[in-house]
């Protein structure tokens, strides 16, 4: 699939809410309020996950939780899910079953990595957010995440069990042995450290000349929920991710 803000979109969980909004002022603002009261009791948190498929150039996205749109959203929680191998059955799509050298590709530290297309992917989806809240919404210029967490997931392969020309039974995700999972966790964290390193400093006084502000206040990385790294203030400035410097 083809990363784009039309996809974004079309992707987001439907709201039944949403028809409701234009009945009258009172609903409208009603509703807004329960938005910030949500904010105010930090329980405006977003989540999803993107999976990687072995030397594919694409990744697709799951929704877990969306309650609503919010120039303010307390957590952005990504499970970030890597799957080593394809559902292939036997003797079907022999000449697409990818190689070993891509995994390896999509997980060294370069601009095509599984770290670099995540955070491109990210940028699309931060930037589809502002624009859906800027309809019909002249005063609204900020998007501001408070806390971002990359979650990466235990890497799992696709398969088919008693797999032939015949079957139609279902694939089924197991985890990969845990000395295979270790080693591709182990380059999961170089690759994404590498590349947050990677992002340039912009300067905090400047911040008014970028429109919208789209700016999150934490970044984490975490595996099955337990954060090894954390850091602060970034914004998203000239289509990429820049650490604020003050």
């Amino acid at each position: 699939m083809v990363v784009s803000e039309p996809y974004i979109k079309k992707d987001l969980p439907l709201r039944c809410y949403r028809g409701v909004l234009p009945v009258c002022r009172q609903i409208y603002f009603e509703f807004k309020q329960a938005i910030q009261h949500m904010v105010a009791s930090k329980k405006l948190n977003y989540d999803l996950t993107i999976t990687f498929s072995h030397g594919r150039p694409y990744f697709s996205l799951t929704w877990l939780r969306f309650p609503a749109l919010s120039p303010t959203i307390n957590h952005l929680f990504i499970n970030v899910a890597l799957r080593t191998r394809e559902p292939y059955r036997d003797g079907l799509m022999e000449a697409s079953v990818p190689h070993e050298h891509e995994l390896t590709h999509l997980l060294e530290d370069s601009p095509e990595s599984f770290a670099g297309q995540l955070f491109d992917y990210i940028a699309i989806l931060l930037k589809s957010l502002a624009n859906l809240l800027s309809c019909g919404d002249p005063n609204f210029s900020v998007l501001y995440t408070e806390c971002m967490t990359l979650n990466l997931r235990t890497p799992t392969k696709a398969v088919v069990p008693g797999a032939g020309h015949n079957s139609i039974e279902p694939c089924r995700l197991v985890p990969v042995d845990r000395e295979e999972a270790q080693k591709l966790h182990n380059t999961m964290q170089n690759t994404l450290k590498a590349t947050s390193k990677g992002f340039r400093a912009f300067n905090a006084q400047e911040c008014h000349t970028l429109f919208p502000l789209i700016q999150i206040g934490s970044l984490r990385f975490a595996t099955e929920g337990e954060i090894w790294a954390e850091g602060h203030n970034l914004v998203l400035a000239h289509d990429d991710f820049q650490w604020l410097k003050y």
